[in-house]
């Protein structure tokens, strides 16, 4: 078994073992996507500590800008590494043929002025996530973008397993668990590359594991469904949105988004409020997600209702705290990819994690060619 899964580890890092090294510098500094995207912009000020302006003010000073752009806009409020408000529309002209093309737009908070606007993988920062999404298939278009997803989310599994059998392979005699955590110094350069290598998979492994088996998850929830309800049951339609309506009542003119916020207080007071979803049309529903203490995603929580645009009656809600235990592994598995999970400690963690593929690359392919050479040199001399 020792040479199935030495050939199997070998055979994954030749064939794979660079991808994993460009998805987890990517990923490091997807971590930090939002900082990265508001790096180079003025500081965000409040204007005489005054408050911020209203969410409708906000959006209309955008919709000014872009009066041809009629739909859902997706509001991300100001905190966890943004200062900004992101004011997303998701399905632009200019990117329709593209997998995932929103227009991003910056508003400050205070002063209302867009500060700045970009499609996703028009930026650095945007063109690096696209490379660890889909491998900056998504640009060309929406087809090859989803393949490119989709092998993205396999190769999680791929990394996933090479993990598994590299620790298999670490696993130490008795006595000498001490040699198997630890670098020895002084030592040669073939036994200082194995005990890099060794020490620096062994240590990274609980989290590379955790990161590959969530990367996995995002296109494949539905085949790990069947596996976790043989532990705790996992309900239909769970994460995903629900196909609801409003319905117009004439006369009557739809609530605010300060209104609809309104609503969503009286259902999860206390809450902080994270995101809004515009309704983006005259059946379309107002979506409202806030955080409630202990939620591990901070940025896009799952504390959500949904609410008629007209009358503001409630229609739909979702509650982490009525998962079951299966929903919340499933919910868990974002935030457990970035770090978030674990607040900025978690994320500055998971940056440093990242670059783990790098050096287990660089030091397994040197061992590799080491052993080579020595295998050949052996050769030589017995022929």
């Amino acid at each position: 078994m020792r040479k199935f899964w030495l050939n199997l580890h070998l055979f994954i890092a030749l064939t794979v073992g660079f991808i994993f090294v460009i998805l987890g510098v990517t990923g490091s500094c997807n971590v930090f996507y939002s900082e990265f995207r508001e790096w180079q912009l003025p500081m965000v000020r409040s204007l005489d500590h005054g408050r911020p302006l209203s969410l409708d003010r906000i959006l209309q000073i955008v919709q000014d800008r872009h009066p041809q752009r009629i739909g859902r806009w997706i509001l991300l409020l100001p905190g966890y590494g943004s200062d900004y408000l992101w004011v997303n529309y998701l399905k632009p002209e200019e990117t329709q043929n593209e997998f995932f093309g929103p227009l991003e737009i910056l508003v400050d908070p205070y002063s209302g002025k867009i500060a700045d606007q970009r499609f996703r993988g028009r930026s650095l920062p945007g063109m690096i996530y696209e490379l660890h999404a889909d491998l900056l298939l998504g640009p060309v278009n929406a087809e090859l973008g989803e393949v490119g997803f989709e092998t993205v989310c396999w190769l999680g599994l791929v990394f996933f397993i090479s993990c598994l059998s590299g620790l298999y392979l670490w696993r130490p005699r008795w006595g000498k668990m001490r040699q198997a955590l630890t670098v020895k110094f002084p030592a040669s350069s073939q036994r200082l590359c194995y005990d890099l290598h060794k020490v620096a998979g062994v240590y990274g492994a609980i989290f590379l594991i955790i990161i590959a088996f969530s990367g996995f998850s995002f296109a494949h929830r539905d085949k790990l469904k069947p596996f976790i309800n043989f532990f705790s049951f996992v309900r239909d339609g769970h994460l995903q949105e629900p196909k609801l309506k409003s319905k117009p009542v004439p006369g009557i003119k739809p609530i605010s988004i300060v209104e609809a916020v309104m609503v969503a207080d009286s259902v999860f007071p206390g809450a902080e409020l994270r995101m809004v979803k515009t309704p983006g049309g005259p059946e379309g529903v107002y979506m409202i997600a806030k955080r409630q203490a202990g939620e591990a995603n901070r940025k896009r929580p799952s504390s959500k209702v949904w609410i008629d645009q007209y009358s503001g009656r409630i229609l739909a809600l979702q509650n982490p705290k009525d998962f079951t235990a299966g929903e919340t592994f499933l919910n868990l598995l974002w935030p457990l990819h970035d770090g978030q999970a674990l607040g900025r400690l978690g994320q500055i963690v998971w940056c440093v994690i990242g670059f783990m593929p790098l050096v287990l690359y660089v030091t397994g392919i040197l061992r590799w060619l080491q052993k080579r050479r020595a295998k050949n040199k052996y050769s030589i001399y017995n022929y």
